[in-house]
C-alpha cells in the first residue's frame, strides 16, 4: 500500500479553495478529508470556509440566504450611522 503524502495546514487552506474552482483528484480529496479529520484548527477554517463562500454565493447570485445563521444577531453588529 502507498502512502499518500501528508498535506500541512497552509496546503489544506488552498485545497479548501481551489475545490471551489476545479474538482479535487482524488488523492487531494482523500488527504484533505484525512487532514481536517486530524486537525482541530482546519476543521474550523474548514466551517468558516464554509460560511464564507455561502456568503459570497449570496452576493454574486442575489439570493437572500437559506438561513438567519449568517446574519448578524442584532442591529448592534451594524455599524452606527447616528454617531
Amino acid at each position: 500500500m502507498t502512502e499518500r503524502p501528508k498535506v500541512t495546514c497552509r496546503e489544506t487552506s488552498w485545497l479548501v479553495s481551489d475545490a471551489r474552482d476545479r474538482p479535487l483528484l482524488e488523492s487531494e480529496k482523500e488527504a484533505l478529508a484525512e487532514h481536517i479529520a486530524g486537525c482541530s484548527l482546519c476543521q474550523g477554517a474548514s466551517e468558516q470556509f464554509a460560511v464564507l463562500f455561502r456568503q459570497v454565493g449570496v452576493y454574486f447570485k442575489g439570493d437572500a440566504p437559506d438561513s438567519d445563521e449568517d446574519a448578524p444577531d442584532s442591529d448592534e453588529d451594524a455599524p452606527d450611522s447616528d454617531k
